[in-house]
């Protein structure tokens, strides 16, 4: 396993064509691992500031993500937010994982949502135009 600043090395970003602009940039994977937490999918909504990041590098990634042993699912969520929001720094972030399976015959759906902004940024009006979950 490697160590968080290696792991976070894998997420690779380049420069955001349209600084200038508010738009949202979604990605949804496919998540496997760690048997009481994958598969899952995971959508990654996100508002760009000055990077955005390069798909191709989540299969590595993400290869990474599945060999850490999580304890539960809420922290799985927690580190993926926490790795995406540190490396491309965007001015609004919005993590879903969504569980691809019961956990037991009482939870049929389990989810989380994680969501997170740049202190002074605000645009309503387009993160009114977002699908709900």
């Amino acid at each position: 396993m490697l160590e968080i600043f290696e792991r976070r090395n894998l997420l690779l970003t380049e420069h955001n064509p349209g600084a200038q602009l508010d738009y949202v940039v979604t990605l949804q994977s496919e998540l496997a691992g760690c048997e009481t937490v994958f598969p899952a999918r995971m959508t990654l909504r996100y508002v760009p500031d000055r990077l955005i990041l390069k798909p191709d590098c989540l299969a590595a990634y993400f290869a990474e993500i599945a060999r850490i042993p999580f304890d539960n699912f809420e922290t799985a969520a927690v580190l993926l937010m926490e790795d995406f929001n540190n490396e491309i720094i965007p001015r609004w972030i919005n993590l879903r994982l969504d569980k691809q399976k019961a956990d037991n015959a009482s939870v049929q759906h389990h989810e989380a949502a994680l969501e997170d902004r740049q202190p002074k940024w605000h645009n309503p009006r387009l993160l009114d135009r977002l699908e709900r979950y």
